[in-house]
């Protein structure tokens, strides 16, 4: 009897990372249904050693049909998987345009300009392309793949189960009103355009926080937000830049925070939307890319950056208390639509129109 065989790989697996946990949450449906199915990449985090295994140990089978690639830059795991005489189902997580980064760090640019070459060269090998939003799907049609899809990024409600750092919510308690934002710090995300809400708010709420959290690796961007707070004459204790935090911890920001806040001009998803959704989190998030997707009826969108505006409204959601329950109770209905068998169900009937599952086949 033929083993049923379907690996994944990646560019990277990284703990906290949304592409790499959809990546393993992938990994344990398929299991459950019986596959064999291991993780293949290039880079790895030393915590996931044993977990993923590297590229270079990757040996075909004789029962596989086909390989499962996650795609968001230009990798050279794109390269290598050309060599593997099987077609692939490719999960799309969509790449930064490289005009973000092309002053402020035009590696960086490169690779993201060569992720999107890469993209184009992968449609004569794919059986299937996956979007994780209908923006990334648009764009996957446009470069000529058929048949495609959409799978949304999982909301693993388990890992919103643990208990808050009590020290840190003591902390973010007497930082209110506390204005939040979770993101990597790169220009996409413009968290100078946070700062320059922060200034206003300031102004009529003069005990107002920012807390930034997300990797501060592009060390030539945080050092000009560094600037920017000197500039606009901000008081540093103000603003928080925690940089990567523990899943506790950034539970504790999320159920402690008063308004969550975006600015950012690229998302292919935007995973912390839906967990600030989930913890009860008023979210206010600037209408680009695939937010309004994701956002869906739910938060309050923004179509325009005016800061002094913006200021107003996020001292209304810190204030109104009724205002606030009915944004909740929109959120946490949308969040629904993200969680864990919803998007299973989704997956398996994709396998299922592959021939990977029997038609009519549950878990």
């Amino acid at each position: 009897m033929a083993q049923r065989i379907l690996h994944q790989f990646t560019e990277g697996a990284f703990v906290g990372d949304a592409t790499s946990d959809q990546v393993f949450m992938i990994q344990r449906w398929l299991q459950d249904l019986g596959f064999i199915s291991e993780v293949y990449a290039e880079q790895s985090h030393p915590e996931l050693a044993g977990v993923t295994h590297p590229v270079g140990d990757y040996r075909p089978h004789r029962d596989e049909e086909y390989i499962l690639h996650h795609h968001a830059i230009g990798s050279s795991i794109a390269e290598r998987i050309k060599t593997i005489a099987l077609p692939q189902i490719l999960v799309y997580h969509n790449i930064t345009p490289a005009e973000f980064y092309a002053h402020s760090n035009p590696t960086l640019a490169l690779y993201l300009d060569k992720g999107r070459d890469q993209l184009v060269e992968m449609v004569p090998r794919t059986a299937l392309a996956l979007g994780a939003s209908r923006y990334n799907e648009a764009e996957l049609i446009e470069a000529g793949f058929s048949p495609t899809g959409t799978l949304p990024i999982v909301l693993d409600e388990s890992a919103f189960a643990q208990p808050l750092n009590e020290a840190l919510a003591e902390q973010c308690r007497a930082m209110r009103p506390l204005i939040l934002f979770v993101g990597r710090m790169a220009p996409n995300k413009r968290q100078e355009d946070l700062l320059k809400l922060h200034y206003y708010l300031r102004r009529i709420a003069p005990h107002a926080h920012l807390v930034l959290v997300g990797n501060t690796g592009d060390r030539e961007y945080v050092d000009w937000q560094e600037q920017m707070v000197k500039e606009l004459r901000l008081d540093n204790s103000s603003v928080r830049v925690a940089g990567h935090v523990s899943h506790q911890d950034m539970l504790t920001y999320y159920r402690c925070a008063d308004v969550y806040v975006s600015m950012s001009e690229h998302e292919g998803f935007g995973k912390p939307l839906i967990e600030s959704m989930y913890c009860g989190l008023p979210v206010v998030a600037y209408a680009s890319s695939a937010v309004p997707e994701t956002m869906g009826d739910a938060g309050i969108l923004f179509y325009e950056k005016d800061y002094e505006a913006l200021a107003e409204l996020v001292n209304i959601l810190v204030r109104d208390e009724e205002l606030r329950r009915r944004i909740i109770a929109r959120q946490t209905a949308r969040a629904q639509d993200f969680l864990e068998p919803q998007v299973r169900r989704q997956f398996e009937a994709y396998l299922r129109q592959l021939g990977l599952l029997p038609a009519g086949s549950l878990s």
